[in-house]
Order: structure tokens, then sequence, then C-alpha cells
């Protein structure tokens, strides 16, 4: 039997080689953890706290409810849950720090128009505020080559648009509703973002591009990064238990797993994220066979996550591959 390592050895571990140094200085790292049913609420549970507290974003997705072999569905769930204003607001107030004007005690997750409250907090009219930033967005933003064309033009859009006032839970009378619901999948359509210069669905094709976008802009606009958790329990079940729930063929799975292998070869592009699959013991089947909906099926995955060097007594607990225990 595979050693496992318990819960409260492996998050110290987490936390201090990643998430207080790699992590936090821009690095990104994958970790495949096989975690017991009872044990998932702890874990998550945990891992958000830590979130909160070290000033990152966490992210979860389900791949009961998402199509885990999707790339679009995995950013249209991180999308679903970013509040995409709170960090427009932010980077304005990381600019205006940059101009040299007073932002403390200013809170980028109140609903008030951030150049106004900058520029109350500075004595000056917002007018002269907002033309010296709109300068800066231009510059840092609309012409940031870190991120995909459509999506900074998106984040400029929103940007701007904090300049507007909207009556507190009045959310459709906000400009900028359009490019919110094209960002999570509420309305993918095109012809809605196109006044905005936007002309880009976010697809199977595309989607790769703009979930690094996104992990890029968490981080540059001040937050220390993202850990996203991702349970791909669902995927591996063999037989379909037809309770009504979305249920994986052994091809879905395999597409599930080419896309775990794309953001492991492609981890230097996943600014300051640590992606954490939360797998079952099913999983954890290494072998080739016809039921199997195991990492073992799908052998560009197998040979990046399998331990090839490991104690015979002690497991590694910074190994791509850990299995939990209480």
């Amino acid at each position: 039997m595979p050693e496992t390592i318990s819960l409260d050895d492996w998050l110290p571990v987490i936390d201090r080689e990643y998430l207080l140094t790699f992590v936090r200085e821009g690095g990104a790292s994958i970790k495949f953890a096989v975690t017991p049913p009872e044990l998932k609420a702890e874990l998550y549970r945990r891992v958000r706290n830590r979130c909160h507290e070290l000033n990152y974003i966490p992210v979860e997705f389900n791949s009961t409810i998402h199509r885990a072999h999707m790339a679009q569905d995995l950013f249209f769930s991180l999308a679903g849950q970013v509040d995409w204003r709170s960090l427009a607001r932010r980077m304005i107030l990381k600019l205006a720090a940059e101009r040299g004007y007073g932002v403390a005690g200013t809170d980028p997750a109140e609903s008030v128009n951030i150049f106004q409250a900058i520029a109350r907090a500075n004595g000056l009219e917002p007018a002269t505020i907002l033309l010296e930033i709109r300068r800066d967005i231009q510059d840092q933003v609309f012409k940031n080559r870190n991120l995909a064309r459509d999506f900074r033009v998106c984040m400029t859009h929103l940007c701007l648009l904090e300049n507007t006032f909207s009556r507190p839970n009045t959310p459709a009378e906000y400009a900028g509703q359009p490019l919110l619901d094209w960002l999570t999948g509420d309305n993918p359509r095109i012809s809605n973002v196109r006044p905005f210069s936007i002309y880009t669905s976010i697809n199977r094709a595309t989607a790769r591009y703009f979930i690094e976008s996104a992990l890029y802009w968490i981080r540059y606009v001040g937050c220390a990064g993202t850990v996203m958790l991702l349970d791909n329990a669902r995927v591996t079940l063999a037989r379909n238990p037809r309770d009504g729930r979305r249920y994986y063929t052994r091809p879905m799975a395999m597409d599930h797993y080419e896309l775990l292998r794309e953001f492991i070869d492609g981890v230097d592009r996943l600014a300051g994220t640590l992606l954490i699959v939360v797998a079952n013991s099913d999983f954890d089947d290494d072998t080739n066979e016809r039921r199997s909906r195991g990492f073992g099926i799908y052998q560009a995955l197998r040979t990046r996550v399998m331990n090839d060097v490991h104690d015979k007594n002690r497991p590694n607990p910074v190994a791509s591959l850990v299995r939990l225990s209480e």
C-alpha cells in the first residue's frame, strides 16, 4: 500500500515551500492530492482560510458541475468566483499610489466611484485624477502584452467604467455588465461585447490564454496570487451511477488528463498560481485497463505525475502526487 501523509504534515509544507515563498514571488506549481472523501471538506476549509490570511484568491472547480475536460468551463468557473470590479479598483489604486497620491484607507471592495474617492482623499478634482490615471491605464493595461488582446481590452474598460455611478444592489445599471457576463460565460455571445471592441469567443481553443491572463492579472493588481482547488473525483467514475449528474466517458477522462498535462507543461505561464487537483483513490490507478479512469490511461500525464525516485518508508511532501490521510 502506498505511503500516506497526514493533512497536518502536508499543508505546512505547502505553506512554507509554496504559498509563503515560491508562488508569492510569481512561481507556479501543480499538485495532485489523493484525498479520502471524509477529508475533503477539511482540506478545502483550511486552504480557503489560509488564502484569506495571505491575500490569495481561492478558486474551486467541481467536476460534477462543470465539464472538467473543457478548458472554457475551467475559465468560466474561475471567472465566476472573481470580483472583477474589485480587481479593477485595485489596479486604479495601484496606479494612483505610483503617482504619489494618498490611497490609504480606500477599500477596493467598496462600491464607490474610486476616482472620486481618490480625489477627495487628496483634495483634488476628480477630472484631474481621471485624466492622469487614464494615461496609465492605457500604458499598463491596454498595452500590456502579458495579457491576451481581448482580455486586456476588457480589463481596460472595467477600469475606466469605475468612473460611473451605480446605485447599490442594482447591478443591471452597471454599464460593464456585458463584459462580466462574457467573462463568466453567463452570456458568451460576441455580439454583446462587440461595442467594447472585443471579437474573440472564449472557447476550447482560446480558454487557456484567458486563464493565463486572468492569473497574471490577479497578481498584477496586487493580490499574492491564486490557489485553485480542482476536484476531479467525478471524472474517475468507471461506471455511470445514473444519478442525473455529470458522467465522463473514457475519451472525456482522457481529454481531462490532456488538459492537466497541458497545464503542467505550460506551468511557467501560470503566474503566481498553485493548482491542487483533489482526486480520489480511483485516480491513483496507474494501469491502463479498459474500465479504468485513473491517470494510468493517459501515459503523458502518468510520466509527469508518478514518483520515479522515492523513499521506501516515508512519502515526499513536495512530490507531484501525494496521498493524504487524517
